[in-house]
């Protein structure tokens, strides 16, 4: 995962910083990194959340590194707070809180 090294020094983030942050070892992120390894996927989306970027970024499916938060103007105010406060979850809350809303939306339905 090349995009993870460039976007970890972009950010001006050590492989230490990133893997205290997300919960992993500095050897995993380099692992990582290097691609020996890759991260099960809530990890990725820790990495993507923490870096301010997206998860396709990270696995070389886009170029556009652009932090998340820009990724839509559109947004109403109450849209992007919520995004901004999913963004800094742990990738256990935002599961959390996904299921939350699906309850939510079926409510609706019914």
């Amino acid at each position: 995962m090349e995009n993870l090294r460039i976007i970890r020094e972009k950010r001006n983030k050590s492989q230490l910083n990133v893997a205290i942050s997300i919960g992993v070892t500095q050897e995993a992120i380099s692992m990582y990194e290097s691609g020996q390894s890759y991260p099960k996927a809530t990890t990725l989306i820790d990495l993507a959340n923490y870096l301010e970027t997206s998860t396709d970024y990270l696995l070389g499916l886009t170029t556009d590194d652009t932090p998340i938060k820009y990724m839509n103007k559109t947004l109403n105010p109450k849209e992007q707070e919520l995004i901004d406060m999913f963004i800094y979850m742990k990738s256990e809350d935002q599961l959390k809180l996904i299921g939350y809303a699906e309850s939510l939306k079926d409510k609706v339905k019914n």
